[in-house]
């Protein structure tokens, strides 16, 4: 028997609300980020909408900022509950437009208390602590096969 596991706003890419208030917690969450250490000339850098406003609803992005100053952004891409996939997953990605170019951090994650921890660790590094990018992709590595391990170790537990 494998454990029972709690996602966060499960049903968002089925209800409009649930989509919504997710967005909106991911925004609170952050901008606190960058409020509490001090990280300023943050904003969105992707669409998420149609060219008639109408929102994507599909969670790639669910959030997205670049700072200015640094060059550096995230993108979180929020996926469908599926406790058989892996439930967190990092990379760093180069992002160019004709008007700017960005040194990106993208978060795919099914959202629980969990994986909202090793995303918001990911952040830090990338955003707040400034990880260089060989540096941060060892650090992505080691906190996605600590994810893993935890894991296989809970299953077994239930096993």
């Amino acid at each position: 028997m494998k454990p029972i596991k709690k996602y966060l706003f499960e049903d968002f890419l089925k209800e409009k609300i649930v989509y919504v208030t997710c967005r909106q917690y991911w925004t609170i969450l952050l901008e606190e980020l960058f409020e509490k250490n001090k990280i300023t000339n943050v904003q969105p850098y992707l669409k998420t909408t149609y060219a008639n406003g109408i929102d994507f609803f599909n969670g790639n992005p669910m959030v997205n900022y670049m700072v200015s100053e640094t060059g550096r952004a995230i993108r979180i891409i929020q996926e469908e509950p599926n406790p058989d996939d892996l439930e967190i997953t990092a990379w760093l990605d180069d992002f160019e437009t004709d008007d700017f170019t960005a040194n990106e951090l993208v978060i795919s994650i099914q959202l629980r208390p969990k994986t909202e921890r090793v995303a918001f660790e990911l952040i830090k590094k990338w955003l707040v602590e400034q990880y260089p990018a060989k540096k941060m992709e060892r650090f992505i590595d080691l906190k996605i096969e600590l994810d893993k391990l935890e894991n296989l170790e809970q299953e077994k537990a239930f096993a």
